[in-house]
Parts: C-alpha cells; structure tokens; sequence
C-alpha cells in the first residue's frame, strides 16, 4: 500500500502535465468532436437525401395536365415540404456544436468557437426553416470540420519527451 505522499505526488505530477499539454489535450478532444460531427452530417444527410425515392418513381411527374419533368425534378419537388433532418437529428447537431464551442474555447481557438455556435443556431432553426435552413446547417457544419482542421495544422507538432516515468 502507497502511502498519501506518494499518491499526492502521482496526482500533483498528473495535474502538471495535464496543464502543460492542456492544447495537445483540446485538440484531441476537438479532433474526437470533428470526427463525430463529420459522421453525423454524413449520416443525416445520406438519410435525408431520397429515403422514399423509391416510393416517388412511381409517381406521375406531371403537374395539371402536362405531363413532363425528370424523375430527379419531381422527387426534389416532392421533398420541398417534408422536414428532411428529423427533430432528433437537429438536436444532437446541436448539441454537439456546444460541445465544440466548450472545446474551442478551453483551447483558447475563438474561431472555432464563433463557427461551432454558428452552427448551434443553425441546428436550432433547422425545423422553423425547412429546406434552406439544412443547407445552411450543413454549410455551417463543414465551416466547423474545416476550421478544426487548420486550428490542428496550426498547433506545434507534439514534444518528443516521453511521459513521466512516475505516472506508470
């Protein structure tokens, strides 16, 4: 059994170097975020693009009495009125801009931070907003996994030393 010392040592040692490597730290977190928020627009946006496109090809594609218009034009006619990203969706966007936004700003990267709450108010009107408010989110969104990346270019590249041989 360790005695208090030695543990608080360990812990004070621990601290340190969390504070030392605090922006190797933010930018892993923003990079776990970064890949979360690529997966989830990738997601969102493959589901939204034409889950009933099947149903629509069966459609006549006339309006009135024409009869005319590519099967494309109709079914992106026909989506006009649906919500294409579901309440649940826009949430956890949502969400997870906050958290990006958090991040950013522990990493002390206010453009990022300005972007992810961009993006956060763009999720918000997703629903209100219908069709031009998902672009908008989706736009948003890139802005932010771009912004990420050049704060990540941006950041020193990672110190050589290996870590403390007492935290083991």
């Amino acid at each position: 059994m360790q005695n208090c010392a030695t543990r608080s040592d360990r812990l004070l040692e621990l601290i340190l170097f969390s504070l030392r490597d605090r922006g190797a730290l933010c930018a892993l977190v923003l990079a776990a975020y970064r890949v979360e928020l690529t997966s989830l627009l990738d997601r969102v946006s493959s589901g939204s693009i034409g889950d009933d496109d099947d149903d629509r090809e069966v459609a006549p594609h006339t309006r009135g009495d024409r009869a005319g218009g590519s099967p494309a034009r109709a079914r992106a006619e026909g989506r006009r009125t649906e919500a294409r990203i579901s309440e649940e969706d826009a949430f956890l966007i949502y969400d997870l801009a906050g958290c990006i936004a958090e991040a950013a700003g522990a990493a002390r990267l206010p453009v990022v931070r300005r972007d992810a709450l961009a993006l956060r108010e763009k999720a918000a009107e997703v629903h209100a907003g219908g069709e031009r408010a998902e672009r908008d989110m989706f736009a948003a969104g890139l802005r932010v996994i771009d912004r990420i990346l050049d704060a990540a270019r941006a950041q020193p590249s990672p110190r050589t030393e290996p870590a403390s041989k007492d935290l083991n």
